[in-house]
């Protein structure tokens, strides 16, 4: 019984202090998890080709390095970006690792964002920065947390922007 009471004191603990922030939470893993699906125009194998050419080859400088899977139906890769915490020397800015995982099904196309990981000498996850309880919490993490938010939101509508198909112009032949 005291197990069970303990459990639950501590799940709305983390779920109080997990509430704070901005940033989408998946309910399985407890980790910042950018997710959409959207409706898409098109037979798979046109969307996925509108995705590799639109997206990959315009937001990210060599897509074949960063994709470990590639095979029709599914993209994974994993990336990273900088944050800014307000010094002029950018050496000291934070790297962040991700992965993004980029499904394709028939009418549709899931992306996910997640596993995001703070770049030092042993990579720290950045739900960290969501407890203002830890007895090392800065101030800077509400901005870094928040570059994160603007980092997902910005990645999802670029995608998305992606997925519109051309439209075709028919010449007219006289």
């Amino acid at each position: 019984m005291k197990k069970t009471v303990l459990f639950i004191i501590a799940a709305l603990f983390a779920t109080a202090v997990y509430a704070q922030s901005n940033l989408p939470i998946d309910a399985k893993t407890e980790k910042i998890c950018f997710r959409k699906v959207i409706p898409t125009e098109g037979t798979q194998d046109e969307v996925f080709n509108r995705i590799y050419s639109n997206f990959m080859n315009s937001y990210y400088k060599s897509p074949s390095t960063i994709l470990q899977q590639n095979d029709g139906r599914t993209m994974k890769g994993k990336h990273q970006f900088q944050l800014d915490n307000g010094d002029p020397v950018k050496s000291k800015w934070p790297w962040i690792t991700y992965y993004f995982t980029i499904e394709v099904r028939e009418g549709r196309v899931r992306y996910t964002l997640t596993d995001f990981m703070q770049k030092t000498q042993s990579n720290h996850p950045c739900e960290e920065w969501m407890n203002k309880e830890d007895p090392l919490y800065q101030p800077i993490w509400d901005s870094y947390l928040n570059q994160m938010a603007a980092f997902g939101e910005d990645w999802g509508q670029k995608f998305e922007e992606s997925l519109v198909p051309e439209k075709v112009i028919i010449e007219e032949d006289w």
